[in-house]
């Protein structure tokens, strides 16, 4: 039997990764390791080769002795209210991308509730994720900061996305999203409009964007009209719904802020179902940028963050894991903007 025949049936090693990767077996180590001190000896590129190479060699590293040794799963949580919404998608594709690169790896759970996010928490508590990134946006303050001492108290580091709280002990993503909501309502207003209706989610804790709508009736001296405060932004068949009952109320509003744009594009589809013209009927403007929105007819105008890179919130978790020098807990700011399109 020949060396080409033995290698091909044995397991790659990792000097097998170093050769494919054009990098040094210590190159290698440092990257599998996830050792933030050693890592900077690590060029981005190199790390993305040495990525590849396990990747193309199925190489399987023997994790278990060395996370005995550093106590540590080497895994990260990511936690999010629930799947198969771009804003998570997104936000999930570029943790675990950067995850991956220090030698993370990640595991994704959803909880729209207190009492599912409890569960989650427990286990974390327990030793299944060193650290978590957690969009707790639909929760109160009192639950945020709640569930954060418990992950403090056991070790756990957390990035958390919510509008208001403030960090102590763990960090903060506060994408300003309130701002946004108020710069389209006006942009609405100045367009002639006065009976807007707002499309909410379900299970959200009473957050910033619904204030930011109740501050803007205030300020603009237009009454709260309750049958224009809806629900159903979290889910498609609900947003149909409830669009379409908005459309027939004997007095239907002429504008509709949705706070996803999932929703804001499923109502579209109802308006234009009954016959109404989108804007000159009633112009609709959504939440969160998302690809489906720029290329839907009409274009959606929407609200969404001035940038999508959130892989530096994996960096900064490992980071707080591994004590990294000069790491702690900070508040990312990302602003919001409106970004105008046909549909207002």
């Amino acid at each position: 039997m020949d060396d080409s025949s033995s290698e091909r049936k044995r397991a790659p090693t990792m000097a097998d990764v170093a050769r494919r990767a054009g990098v040094s077996t210590a190159a290698v180590s440092y990257f599998l390791s996830g050792d933030s001190r050693r890592l900077r000896f690590v060029g981005q590129e190199a790390r993305q080769r040495i990525l590849d190479a396990v990747r193309e060699l199925n190489y399987v590293q023997n994790r278990t002795a060395r996370q005995l040794r550093r106590r540590q799963a080497e895994r990260i949580a990511l936690l999010l209210p629930r799947l198969g919404v771009p804003f998570s998608d997104r936000i999930a594709q570029e943790i675990q991308s950067a995850a991956a690169t220090s030698g993370f790896s990640t595991i994704i759970a959803a909880g729209d509730t207190p009492e599912r996010m409890d569960r989650i928490v427990r286990e974390i508590e327990s030793g299944l994720a060193d650290g978590v990134i957690a969009d707790w946006q639909h929760l109160s303050e009192a639950e945020v900061v709640q569930f954060a001492d418990r992950l403090a108290a056991a070790g756990r580091p957390a990035v958390v996305f919510h509008p208001s709280v403030e960090p102590a002990g763990f960090s903060v993503v506060r994408q300003h999203t309130a701002e946004a909501v108020g710069v389209a309502l006006d942009h609405l207003y100045e367009a002639g409009h006065r009976r807007i209706a707002y499309m909410q989610h379900d299970k959200a804790a009473e957050g910033s964007r619904l204030a930011a709508y109740r501050r803007f009736l205030a300020a603009r001296g237009l009454p709260p009209e309750p049958e224009l405060l809806v629900g159903g932004a979290e889910a498609r068949k609900a947003a149909f719904a409830n669009a379409r009952a908005l459309a027939l109320l004997p007095q239907p509003p002429t504008a509709l802020f949705a706070e996803s744009d999932l929703a804001a594009v499923t109502a579209i589809h109802a308006f234009e179902e009954i016959g109404l013209a989108i804007p000159g009927d009633i112009a609709v403007i959504g939440c969160g940028a998302i690809e489906e929105g720029e290329f839907g007819h009409p274009a959606l105008t929407t609200i969404g963050p001035e940038t999508t890179r959130y892989d530096r919130l994996a960096d900064h978790l490992i980071g707080l894991v591994n004590g990294r020098e000069g790491e702690a807990p900070t508040i990312f700011d990302v602003p919001w903007r409106l970004i105008r399109r046909a549909s207002a």
